[in-house]
């Protein structure tokens, strides 16, 4: 009798090396901060994992390499990736204690969020797929492109809430100003001059 080998769904997804990346920098003896981290980690590599398929839509988008529907279908496509990648954000608001992000925190160094390459990249993406040059329309229509841009800049309000849950006027990662640097970069506004008034504006919001 020979017996057939094929995919199964482990191998599909290659789940062994999936579920072997996840590497807490807290000694596992503490085991609720160890554990903690480990959401941290994980959250955030879906999320990467989620925002490269983002950016499979909104490249295709930006490349002009098909009709109206298929651009329509990528862009919505995209708006709902982004909204779970928000629900990232706000499962990890609900799920990791406070305390305990902040007794590893200092496991990162200089590592942070804001060195991430995808999530650059989407902002230049959104900000070109959405913004019609001159001489250029591009066939995602109105409500795509609304929908698109208000998608992101919840994702970008919801980062800033969640930073300001767990860390507070504390500075953060990356030599930045923390909270002050997260609400300046929402309008553009380089670290420093006009980055109070943007944190003004967006603590405004909040009222």
């Amino acid at each position: 009798m020979v017996l057939m080998t094929g995919t199964t769904y482990a191998t599909y997804l290659h789940l062994d090396e999936l579920l072997a990346l996840q590497h807490p920098l807290t000694p596992a003896e503490r085991q609720d901060v160890h554990d903690s981290e480990r959401l941290f980690i994980v959250v955030h590599q879906a999320s990467e994992t989620l925002l490269s398929q983002v950016l499979v839509d909104l490249r295709h988008i930006a490349a002009n390499q098909c009709g109206q529907r298929c651009f329509a279908h990528r862009a919505e496509r995209a708006t709902r990736l982004i909204d779970a990648l928000e629900g990232q954000l706000t499962l990890l608001r609900h799920t990791l204690d406070r305390e305990d992000f902040l007794r590893f925190r200092d496991k990162f160094g200089t590592a942070s969020g804001l060195q991430s390459e995808q999530f650059r990249e989407l902002f230049a993406l959104t900000e070109r797929v959405t913004t019609r040059g001159a001489g250029h329309p591009l066939p995602v229509g109105p409500r795509q492109r609304d929908e698109l841009s208000a998608s992101v800049r919840r994702w970008r309000y919801t980062h800033l809430e969640l930073v300001d849950h767990m860390i507070g006027s504390s500075p953060g990662t990356g030599d930045t100003s923390g909270i002050r640097y997260l609400a300046s970069r929402l309008n553009g506004v380089s670290q420093g001059e006009g980055a109070d008034s943007a944190f003004a504006a967006w603590m405004r919001t909040r009222s």
